[in-house]
């Protein structure tokens, strides 16, 4: 099945296969090393692009926010700083679980189980812009339907790379978040030490130029 998909697909070919069978695609990704990194990237760079699309060219009833208050690049970043704290956080549990996922398979599970985004976030902002406010709903279910989805083919990706049952990758889940909260908190507390390191420094720096 994998390889029609690929004569037809080409060298984009898993991630969609992954659409249809998630854990078929994420094994073949893993086990039989058909996943790459170039291709996950490749997935990754798409889903910004889309994001930058939707957030400059939906309708203003889709995002009311002022196009000159609109930064798609800190949306990139975001996305950006998000796949790497969830997959961090992800790795740091499952290496005291027993899971067989390296963080390279975390990140490439996650940036493949995207394509749902890519193919559902630009083309609801196109279609944002010829829908009356009634008609919103079907904007609102485009978008539902692609997240839903992706968060689908991560639990399946996550089950997959790991080699865990559903209640066990449920429960990593789970605990992934809370060392997201922990992680969050100790970049938060480093981030202020710094600051405050940087401010006290300063203020003795122009302490000693001043009394020069």
């Amino acid at each position: 099945m994998i390889a029609t998909v690929k004569r037809v697909f080409g060298f984009y070919s898993l991630p969609l296969y992954i659409m249809g069978r998630p854990f078929a695609g994420f094994y073949a990704m893993k086990y039989e090393h058909q996943g790459t990194m170039k291709i996950a990237f490749l997935n990754f760079a798409l889903v910004c692009i889309s994001y930058a699309i939707s957030d400059q060219y939906a309708s203003i009833l889709a995002n009311d926010a002022h196009p000159l208050q609109r930064n798609s690049l800190f949306g990139m970043m975001m996305i950006l700083g998000a796949l790497l704290l969830f997959s961090i956080a992800n790795w740091s549990v499952t290496a005291l679980t027993d899971g067989e996922g390296k963080l390279k398979d975390i990140i490439m599970a996650i940036c493949y189980a995207m394509t749902p985004l890519v193919l559902t976030i630009a083309p609801a902002a196109v279609i944002s812009n010829f829908l009356s406010t009634d008609e919103m709903g079907l904007y609102h279910l485009l978008m539902a339907a692609g997240m839903i989805y992706f968060v689908v083919l991560v639990f399946a990706g996550l089950i997959t790379v790991h080699n865990y049952g559903a209640i066990k990758a449920l429960l990593t889940i789970l605990l992934t978040f809370v060392a997201i909260l922990v992680i969050a908190f100790l970049i938060s507390l480093l981030l202020t030490l710094w600051t405050q390191l940087f401010s006290f420094a300063y203020s003795v720096y122009t302490e000693l130029m001043f009394r020069s």
